[in-house]
């Protein structure tokens, strides 16, 4: 037994050494930065601060003006690892989180590669070349948890859908969902684009095979049905986030997303260098990147060694997996390449999911995933079929490619260096010639000792049990020392611009504008309960973003209906004289605060409303005649009577949540109340206990009728996407259960 689980033990102990240092880190410092810092830490500490006040996180109130929160995948709320955050601070859960998904990205190839032929040192070699490969430590620097945790999943679930399908069990098939559900509900679900063809690629292929094997339309059948059961289950238990999420992304700008939007951040084909010498265009740590597009979006290095056995080996290899593993290489770098090839216009055109994720360059995945499979059989053929790839190897070691590699390698370097050493007093740019021959250099150090072990392997001057070994050794260093010095502590002090706007904006309640502020800090607001216009998610109401940058200026009318009652600055900012110009309240730290005097309330009264169609509602609401205040703009009848008011009235917040609006309501005559919050259908309205619609008003807000008189209203949040979701994951869970019970009654346990 210990045997059997040694290889997944050493792994999660080398995950563990790698992050030795970062697991500990004192409060104030987190893993990795960037995404980390400025979306998921701030969204968990959201959380945490709900669950702890009696409340569910279903709507965030401070960013957007108001948006659905567990709706938005990213937090991964209802994935169970996540839940980690409710034990320990969230910035040292995520260090946890990072290290215990590369454990599961390692096990998880371990063991597929076990069931796809190779030994357990190459199905070691193949784990170590995906765990710790440049993709995820690229990822784990970002701050990309949703990535990381959705794509750790995928051997797994290669190995459910290979037990799915060959044992051709019904209970298998169920019990296979499950690890299709917890990588649906980590959180990326562009992530997941690429773990599903993947998934149904390999499916095909082995039903195929079971057909061609067995020739019968029953078994071809009952394939594609065990495989649809697999698929069925994993989006059930995943349903309750599912449903949610489908409802957002459908109100979302991403339904509106051109393909220029979806090709941003691709690979191009410069970077195939940095297949071989990842910083040869720099790193974001140290020196600085230079390259064109984001570091982390375009790094696939999967090392020297596993890259040579894939690409080189793996061609040869007599392996019933080689061919889908070498087409999947060639379509991620194809798919990744975005708009310098056809196949991503393809995708876009035809598979819905492409047209609402952009990133084309996350394909990199199916590159790193297959060459570290790939690896890990090659290393396998190396140990039980020497005899066999001995020519192969041979004649590339004896070929012309390692002697032009190393002398192209060597031009570089003394190039580098040279130029270096004559400009380096007159051009200050010039550093980053030693920083590609230092890189290269690197590389060569790599390559010159993969020759020498493939050397010594293939003319028997290794002992057979110390080839390998090397090998796992030359493998581990060659990434670590990729990856491990892109993972530095980054502090978490509080954010000055937010909290010179908390210090000079609290005499009264209303939302902040923060004018020309960078979309990373968008989110620090949150910690000190500031409501904010804007945000930092990838995913924003479509209609909200189009009435809130249908004006470019501060002093739109779309932020006096959201009731946006202080502008925030970096610096002074000039306005014409007159009684509606914003005042200064104060400035400090470099942050100017003004209030503005033509906010409207969170809630008002009107009693005439002008029924237009979209576009032309959102250019009247922006006329300069236009008054809010008396008027509501609809895109229907409103369906209840209104009448003019000869008296004051007055609306009153009574209580205020995430999910839940009180207010008292005292009209004069029947009327209509704006609110200056975001229409969302999940929201439902109440006056005095009694259910009445809730009205899309002046483009993007919520509204409801209230007849005469004083009355109590009241708007919930708990979107029947959410009930619907929840009750089809349970059902799920009881058919996963049950499943299980047979095979426990069966005596197949599943193992």
């Amino acid at each position: 037994m210990i045997r059997r689980i040694l290889p997944i033990l050493l792994l999660a102990l080398l995950a563990v050494l790698l992050f030795w240092d970062l697991l500990w880190l004192p409060a104030g410092q987190a893993i990795a930065g960037n995404d980390l810092s400025h979306m998921f830490l701030q969204w968990w500490q959201f959380a945490l601060q709900s669950v702890r006040q009696g409340e569910l996180p279903l709507w965030n109130p401070y960013l957007f003006s108001g948006a659905p929160f567990l709706a938005n995948p990213e937090p991964a709320l209802l994935y169970p690892p996540v839940w980690l955050v409710l034990l320990l601070a969230p910035s040292r859960a995520a260090g946890l989180l990072f290290v215990a998904h590369l454990w599961l990205a390692g096990a998880g190839m371990f063991a597929w590669l076990q069931h796809e032929g190779a030994d357990r040192t190459g199905a070691f070699f193949g784990a170590v070349a995906f765990a710790f490969s440049g993709y995820f430590f690229a990822r784990i620097y970002a701050g990309h948890a949703g990535v990381v945790m959705t794509q750790a999943w995928l051997p797994l679930i290669l190995l459910a859908t290979r037990r799915a399908i060959l044992k051709q069990s019904g209970a298998w098939a169920m019990w296979g969902g499950i690890p299709v559900a917890l990588s649906l509900l980590a959180g990326n679900t562009a992530a997941f684009f690429y773990v599903a063809p993947i998934q149904a690629l390999y499916a095909l292929y082995l039903i195929g095979g079971e057909w061609r094997e067995k020739r019968g339309w029953r078994i071809l059948l009952r394939g594609v049905g065990r495989l649809a059961c697999l698929l069925a289950v994993g989006g059930g238990l995943a349903a309750v986030q599912l449903l949610p999420t489908l409802e957002f992304l459908r109100l979302s700008t991403r339904q509106e997303a051109t393909y220029a939007f979806a090709s941003s951040y691709s690979w191009s084909p410069g970077n195939l260098l940095t297949l071989l010498v990842p910083n040869f265009f720099g790193e974001p740590v140290r020196t600085g990147y230079w390259g064109d597009g984001l570091y982390e979006e375009l790094i696939y290095y999967s090392g020297i060694l596993p890259l040579f056995l894939a690409l080189v080996l793996g061609f040869r290899l007599r392996h019933r997996r080689a061919a889908l593993l070498l087409v999947l290489a060639g379509v991620g770098l194809l798919l990744a390449l975005g708009p310098f090839t056809i196949l991503h216009r393809l995708a876009y055109n035809l598979v819905p999911p492409f047209r609402a994720a952009r990133a084309p360059a996350r394909a990199g995945f199916l590159f790193t995933f297959a060459v570290a499979a790939l690896a890990g059989l090659s290393l396998t053929a190396l140990r039980q079929r020497l005899e066999d790839v001995r020519p192969t190897l041979r004649r590339w070691l004896r070929g012309p490619v390692p002697r032009l590699v190393v002398l192209l390698a060597l031009l570089v370097i003394l190039a580098g260096f040279l130029l270096y050493m004559l400009q380096r007093d007159s051009n200050p740019e010039v550093g980053r010639l030693w920083h590609v021959a230092n890189s290269t250099a690197l590389f060569l150090l790599f390559f010159l000792l993969m020759i020498g072990l493939l050397h010594a392997w293939q003319a028997g001057q290794l002992d057979a049990r110390w080839a390998p070994v090397l090998a796992i050794a030359l493998v581990l260093i060659d990434l670590w020392s990729f990856g491990r010095p892109l993972l530095q502590p980054t502090a978490l002090a509080d954010n000055a611009y937010w909290r010179a706007v908390g210090d000079l904006a609290a005499e009264e309640e209303g939302r902040v504008l923060p004018w020309g502020l960078g979309v990373f800090e968008q989110n620090y607001g949150m910690a000190l309960g500031l409501e904010s216009v804007f945000g930092y998610d990838p995913l924003e109401l479509a209609r909200y973003h189009r009435l809130t940058t249908s004006v470019p200026d501060p002093r739109a009318r779309a932020y006096d209906l959201l009731h946006v009652r202080y502008l925030a600055a970096w610096g002074e900012m000039d306005f014409p004289a007159g009684e509606d110009a914003p005042r200064l309240l104060g400035q400090r730290d470099g942050v100017w605060v003004y209030e503005r005097p033509t906010a409207l309330p969170r809630a008002w009264l009107v009693h005439q409303v002008e029924v237009l169609e979209g576009e032309a509602l959102l250019a009247r609401l922006n006329e300069p005649g236009f008054d809010p205040r008396s008027v509501a703009l609809l895109e229907q009848e409103p369906g209840c009577p209104l009448a003019e008011a000869d008296e004051a009235e007055g609306v009153l917040t009574v209580e205020r949540g995430n999910n839940r609006l009180e207010l008292e309501v005292a009209a004069a005559a029947p009327g209509l109340l704006v609110l200056s919050e975001p229409y969302y259908p999940g929201w439902r309205a109440t006056v005095d206990g009694e259910p009445l619609p809730l009205l899309q008003v002046d483009y993007a807000l919520r509204g409801v009728c209230v007849p005469a008189g004083e009355h109590r209203i009241v708007l919930t949040f708990l979107p029947p996407s959410l009930l619907i979701g929840l009750a089809v994951s349970l059902l799920a869970l009881l058919l996963v259960g049950w499943a299980g019970w047979r095979v426990w009654r069966d005596g197949k346990r599943p193992g």
